[in-house]
């Protein structure tokens, strides 16, 4: 008998087979090249297409060969657009793990004599838009490049400009750039521009990873302009400079935000925007709000803010309060294992606080070993205020060369102890100021504030430029053991300073502290002297939940 070969028989079998056919025929492509012209350059020699394509709506979808989820789009070579122009401008968005990606090749370049400026959160602008997007990642690979080729002071334009905007998206990430010359405005140059519309990066939305970039050259460089509900920004391992701001955290409406990580970066020289008159406050974080809103859950840790900061500085660190007409509503942060070395050559006497805390609404405030090294002991420059605070702890912080080191005024007070005073109030000896008023010298100062009873003033601090401890410095095994804190969030205090991914962290000791000067005590400050192990530095905390305040 003649055998036969039986035919597939089941319908709903038949269908699927067709559908699982059809899913593999036009799905997303896989990768995407686009250089300037179409033609082919660099790692772009696969179907490579111009930007006018990438921009096109019917190039994205799930269609064969199309932009969607899981695409990666490989940009190659030199662009160069017209003044005022975008030249990527996402037309869709990714899913939960497969992203859009846009991925600079070795060498490529984003040019423009200035990109567009910033629409408000209402539409396209930068070199590259990302706009009411979401799961999107720009890489710039080895090398890439943004900026600005003609706009600043003495060049050919005078414009409002961005590298990238990227308002109202959410799960993005936007790493290893270079956005520089946003705007170039030397040392007393002209002070009637609009310094806040000069921006590295505009951003709004929740789940946000702005990490290993360098930023340089710009008004206010990253300006995060938080909407209702936004939350879980990472902004980590970026090199931020010559800038009038380096991160802005803040809303014009009663919006919330919860959980920002600001870590392992250098935030440094803000000098070339002094102008006359100091129209331009500068600050490496600066954070505000207005009636109704609020933030919680701000952590601030392992960064080095440092070098020339000019005549007109608000501080390295300035979150708004008290009587202030936009305050930060801010609940609770944590700051810890940040290193803020003030230039000694700056003449600016700042009261205001190189690191400014005025805004704790309600929960905790934590400050934990940080060493903060100011210009000179000898005239009013604050290194460290905490004004109008809920729940504030404040411990194992060094403060060396201040005329006055700190300020705790108008907040509830739950720890104080273990710090280190260097050299503060030169001849006055009336430098510590508690609830507003100036106690006198260091003993006055614990008698009226019943605080920093086992702290420590030294006038030989024996610290390095850096800030971190010498052999024999009073600050070694004098701290308090904060390791049963030491987890969650706080992981990454259970190690010394990383100091902005500049070095790698030593631990800290782990058996009990049982007295001050022993070698299972901590240090005071962010660095522990001498400690025997490296470990890599704690990653950023996950798995967090945001809760509204």
């Amino acid at each position: 008998m003649e055998e036969r070969v039986k035919k597939f028989s089941n319908p709903l079998l038949t269908i699927i087979f067709v559908f699982a056919l059809s899913a593999l025929g036009f799905s997303s492509a896989t990768n995407v090249y686009i250089t300037p012209n179409g033609s082919s350059q660099g790692a772009c020699t696969t179907n490579p297409q111009s930007p006018a394509w990438f921009n096109s709506t019917s190039n994205w979808g799930s269609g064969a060969g199309q932009i969607g989820p899981g695409t990666t789009v490989t940009i190659c070579g030199t662009f160069t657009g017209a003044a005022g122009s975008t030249e990527f401008t996402f037309q869709g968005s990714g899913t939960s793990g497969n992203p859009v990606t846009l991925r600079f090749d070795t060498n490529t370049q984003l040019n423009a004599p200035y990109w567009a400026p910033s629409s408000g959160g209402q539409g396209c602008g930068g070199a590259i838009c990302m706009y009411n997007r979401s799961y999107i990642t720009v890489d710039g690979g080895s090398n890439g490049l943004i900026q600005n080729t003609a706009n600043g002071d003495g060049l050919g334009n005078q414009n409002q400009s961005e590298g990238i905007e990227a308002t109202s998206c959410n799960n993005c990430t936007i790493q290893n750039l270079l956005i520089q010359n946003i705007y170039v405005h030397p040392m007393n140059g002209v002070g009637s521009i609009d310094q806040t519309q000069m921006r590295c990066i505009s951003f709004s939305g929740s789940n946000w990873n702005i990490n290993n970039n360098t930023m340089h050259d710009a008004g206010w460089c990253l300006f995060q302009a938080y909407s209702n509900g936004d939350n879980n920004t990472t902004i980590s391992g970026n090199n931020i400079y010559n800038m009038d701001h380096g991160w802005m955290l803040a809303t014009s409406s009663a919006n919330s935000y919860n959980n920002a990580f600001f870590y392992g970066n250098q935030v440094h020289d803000s000098a070339n925007w002094d102008a006359s008159g100091c129209p331009y406050h500068h600050d490496g974080i600066h954070t505000f709000g207005t009636s109704g809103s609020s933030m919680s859950g701000v952590y601030v840790y392992n960064n080095y803010f440092y070098g020339n900061w000019g005549n007109c500085p608000t501080g390295f660190i300035f979150v708004e309060g008290g009587a202030s007409s936009t305050p930060s509503h801010m609940h609770s942060s944590a700051w810890w294992n940040n290193v803020l070395i003030v230039n000694s050559a700056s003449p600016i006497v700042n009261t205001n606080g190189w690191f400014d805390i005025a805004s704790g609404d309600s929960g905790t405030q934590q400050v934990y070993s940080n060493t903060i090294v100011g210009p000179n002991n000898t005239d009013n420059t604050l290194c460290l205020g905490m004004e109008n605070l809920s729940g504030l702890t404040y411990e194992d912080n060094v403060i060396s060369n201040c005329g006055d080191p700190v300020n705790i005024s108008s907040s509830t007070v739950t720890v104080a102890d273990y710090n280190f005073y260097g050299p503060s109030c030169g001849s006055m000896n009336n430098c510590f100021i508690w609830n507003g008023s100036f106690t006198g010298s260091f003993t006055a100062w614990k008698s009226a504030s019943g605080r920093d009873s086992h702290s420590i003033q030294s006038m030989a601090p024996m610290l390095n430029a850096d800030g971190s401890p010498q052999s024999g410095s009073p600050v070694v095994e004098k701290g308090a053991d904060l390791s049963s804190i030491a987890s969650v969030v706080l992981v990454s205090l259970s190690s010394d300073t990383a100091k902005g991914d500049t070095r790698t962290p030593e631990s800290r000791p782990t058996g009990t502290c049982l007295t001050q000067g022993s070698s299972s005590c901590w240090d005071i400050g962010a660095y522990q002297y001498a400690a025997s192990a490296t470990p890599p530095a704690p990653a950023a905390p996950n798995g967090l939940t945001a809760v509204v305040h």
